[in-house]
C-alpha cells in the first residue's frame, strides 16, 4: 500500500499520467512509458530522458542483473571508466594473486551493463560466455516473456549470441529479422546454422562425372531450365579476390548448393579466421580469365587450377551427384560427388531469406522486426590483436588467451519492459491453465 502511495505520488509530482501518445514516435514500448510517466523523448535529438519512475524500473531490473551474475556466476561489479584498458588493467594486477575471481567483472555506465570476463581456452571461453547468457536469459524472461538468443556467425568471433524480442517497425534499437510462424523461432540473415542436413541425393549412387553442353547456362535458372532439375542439385559458385595486408592478391573460390545464396559476413568470418587481416571483394573479370580463362557462369570446383582457395558451405558436405560448372565456355558436369571429386575447407556461409524453410520445423520463414537487446561473444584475444592476459608464479607463467564480452542495452530492455507488459499480465493469468 504505502509503495503503491510512493508511486503515484511520484507521477503526479513529476509528470502525470497522460492519455495522449508522443508524437511522431512508433515504438510502443516508448509510447507505453511515455504515457506511464516513465520518461519523455525528445524526437529532434533522439533522446529518451527517464523520469523518476523510469529511473526507478531500470535501476531495479540493473539490480536483478547484477545480483544474479554475482551469484550465479562469481562476476564482480566495478565503478571505473569502461574502457577496455581500465578493466584489463584490474584483471593483470590481481590476477596472480586472487585467480578466478579476477577474471570477471561488470559494471553500469551509460544506460548499459558491460560485462569482461578471460579464460584458459576456447571451450572455457565458450562455457564462461554460455554460462553468463543463461543467467541473463533467467532474468530477462521475468520482464520480457518473447526474449531469446541469435547465434550470429561474426568476423573476429569464436561464438556470438545476439539477444532479441520482437518488436514493430520504426522502434529503437531495432533489427531486421526473420520469424518462424510455426515454432516462433527467431533468426537473422547471419544466424550460424548449427542443424543437421540431410546430404543431396543422400539414397543414390556415386554417378559418373560427364560432361554435359549447356550453352547460354549461365546462371541457375537457365541450367535447371535447360535440364529439367531442381537448383538442390547443382553447385553455386562465386569468385572473390582476396588481399593479404602485404598487398598479395589470391583468389577464392565460394560455393554453395544452388537454391541457397551465400551470406557475405560469414564469408568475412572465415576470411578472417584464414587470411588475418586481409580484405576481399568479388573477382574482377579479368583476374577471373588469369585464373580460369573464358568460363564466366561455367566455374566449378573439378580442375580448379592451382593457387585458387575454396571454401564450401556445410549444405554441399556428402552430397553426390550435383551438376557443376564445366569451367570451359557453355558447359557443365553432371555426376560430381563430394568426397571423389571435391573436398575443399567447408564453412556455415548460409543466407537466412524470407521463406527460407525454418530449420527447426520447416514452416516457411517471414520477416519480423526484433528489438537488439544485448549481445554476448568470446574470441581469442590474438584474432583482434589485443594482448594476452598472463602472470607468472612460483609454478611458471599461466595464460588467458581467450575473452568473453557481454553487453546489455538498458535503455532497449525498459523499452521491451514496457512494450511487453499486456503480455507479462496475460501469462501470470493463464500460466497454470
Amino acid at each position: 500500500m504505502q509503495n503503491n502511495f510512493r508511486r503515484k505520488f511520484m507521477r503526479e509530482l513529476f509528470i502525470p499520467e497522460t492519455k495522449n501518445p508522443p508524437a511522431k514516435v512508433r515504438d510502443a514500448g516508448l509510447i507505453a512509458l511515455v504515457m506511464e510517466g516513465g520518461g519523455v523523448y525528445n524526437s529532434k535529438s533522439g533522446e529518451l530522458i527517464l523520469l523518476p519512475i523510469g529511473r526507478s524500473t531500470l535501476n531495479s531490473i540493473a539490480e536483478d542483473l547484477g545480483e544474479a551474475l554475482l551469484e550465479t556466476n562469481g562476476i564482480q561489479q566495478i565503478d571505473c571508466s569502461d574502457s577496455d584498458e581500465s578493466v584489463s588493467s584490474l584483471a593483470e594486477r590481481y590476477v596472480r594473486d586472487h585467480g578466478e575471481k579476477a577474471l570477471s567483472w561488470m559494471l553500469v555506465s551509460g544506460r548499459k551493463l558491460k560485462l569482461w570476463g578471460w579464460a584458459k581456452d576456447e571451450e572455457d571461453a565458450k562455457m564462461r560466455a554460455s554460462s553468463a547468457a543463461d543467467t541473463i536469459r533467467s532474468i530477462m524472461e521475468r520482464y520480457i516473456p518473447d526474449f531469446d538468443y541469435l547465434l550470429e556467425v561474426s568476423p573476429g568471433t569464436v561464438n556470438r549470441m545476439v539477444g532479441v524480442c520482437r518488436t514493430g517497425k520504426g522502434s529503437l534499437h531495432e533489427m531486421e529479422g526473420l520469424m518462424c510462424p510455426g515454432c516462433e523461432t527467431y533468426f537473422h540473415r547471419d544466424s550460424a546454422y548449427v542443424y543437421e542436413t540431410e546430404p543431396v541425393n543422400s539414397g543414390c549412387g556415386m554417378e559418373d562425372v560427364r560432361d554435359v553442353h549447356t550453352p547460354g547456362a549461365h546462371t541457375i535458372p537457365l541450367l535447371c531450365e535447360q535440364l529439367g532439375i531442381d537448383p538442390s542439385q547443382t553447385l553455386k559458385a562465386m569468385l572473390y579476390t582476396v588481399i593479404s595486408p602485404g598487398g598479395k592478391k589470391s583468389l577464392l573460390f565460394a560455393m554453395i548448393r544452388g537454391d541457397k545464396n551465400i551470406s557475405i559476413n560469414k564469408l568475412a568470418a572465415y576470411i578472417d579466421s584464414k587470411f588475418r587481416g586481409a580484405v576481399f571483394r568479388k573477382a574482377e573479370s579479368e583476374e577471373i580469365v588469369s585464373s580460369f580463362g573464358e568460363v564466366a557462369g561455367f566455374c566449378g570446383p573439378i580442375g580448379v587450377p592451382e593457387g585458387v582457395h575454396m571454401v564450401a558451405d556445410r549444405s554441399l558436405v556428402g552430397g553426390k551427384n550435383f551438376v557443376v560448372g564445366g569451367n570451359r565456355p557453355d558447359y557443365h558436369r553432371t555426376g560430381c560427388c563430394w568426397g571423389r571429386d571435391f573436398e575443399p575447407d567447408t564453412a556455415d556461409l548460409l543466407l537466412f531469406e524470407e521463406s527460407m524453410p525454418c530449420p527447426e520445423c520447416g514452416t516457411p520463414m517471414v520477416p519480423v522486426q526484433l528489438r537488439k537487446i544485448c549481445t554476448i561473444e568470446c574470441y581469442g584475444s590474438e584474432m583482434r590483436g589485443e594482448s594476452v592476459l598472463s602472470c607468472r608464479d612460483k609454478d611458471g607463467e599461466r595464460r588467458w588467451p581467450y575473452r568473453w564480452k557481454a553487453e546489455v542495452s538498458l535503455e532497449a530492455l525498459i523499452l521491451s519492459f514496457y512494450e511487453k507488459k499486456e503480455k507479462r499480465l496475460r501469462n501470470e493469468i493463464f500460466k497454470d491453465d
